[in-house]
């Protein structure tokens, strides 16, 4: 497992507050003040503002420094959309293609993630979230397919972080809805996989983009 250098923490921090709204859209981030707030030189900060940058959450101007962008709902509809009719593709063939093991190794990561649920563990969940998602496409055994979602999935990286799971109030709906799509998946059913995949999706687009409308200034 790899280990997150300075820069990627100090990275993920500040894009959850400019995806929280607690850093402003048009707000400058003083390279100074931030090395001193994390206690660190400005090197790192330097590395972090270009993640961010290639995130797409800052821009660089002349005599304006490095400022926060508005966060693009209509893009980021648009990247859900393609990502729940892809996700549901692969449920579906999942459904058909899956052998017996993986269908029993989706059902164990989905019982996993219902003790995460009691538990409140917003991080296991997430992390079983991903894994259950992973298996799903593997099992589609459609590389194109499995290498188009990754891409996209890359690119929502931000908008899927664990602390979202709560502000969108997402856990336990979040795991209902893997409960219907593993029960079909498990039972061949590659049309209600189909259906369970972008019911979830689609659930999942609509609470961030809610929540990242909530954010904006009045």
């Amino acid at each position: 497992m790899s280990t997150l250098t300075i820069s990627d923490k100090i990275y993920n921090q500040l894009s959850a507050q400019i995806i929280s709204g607690e850093i402003k859209p048009g707000q400058k981030l003083e390279e100074q003040e931030i090395a001193n707030q994390f206690g660190v030189s400005r090197t790192p900060i330097r590395e972090a503002f270009r993640l961010l940058h290639t995130s797409g959450l800052v821009e660089s101007k002349a005599h304006k420094g490095v400022t926060v962008i508005e966060l693009d709902i209509d893009q980021l509809s648009d990247m859900y959309e393609a990502l729940q009719e892809l996700e549901a593709l692969c449920a579906r063939l999942s459904a058909e293609r899956m052998t017996a093991v993986e269908r029993k190794q989706i059902q164990r990561m989905h019982q996993l993630s219902e003790e995460a649920v009691h538990s409140e563990d917003v991080e296991r969940f997430a992390e079983l979230n991903n894994q259950i998602h992973t298996a799903i496409h593997q099992g589609s055994r459609n590389k194109t397919l499995q290498e188009t979602i990754a891409k996209l999935r890359k690119r929502l990286s931000l908008y899927r972080q664990p602390w979202l799971f709560e502000k969108r109030n997402r856990l336990e709906a979040s795991y209902r809805e893997h409960a219907e799509l593993v029960e079909a998946i498990i039972a061949g059913d590659r049309d209600q996989a189909f259906d369970a995949m972008r019911n979830h999706i689609s659930n999942t687009s609509l609470g961030t983009i809610d929540y990242l409308i909530s954010q904006k200034p009045l």
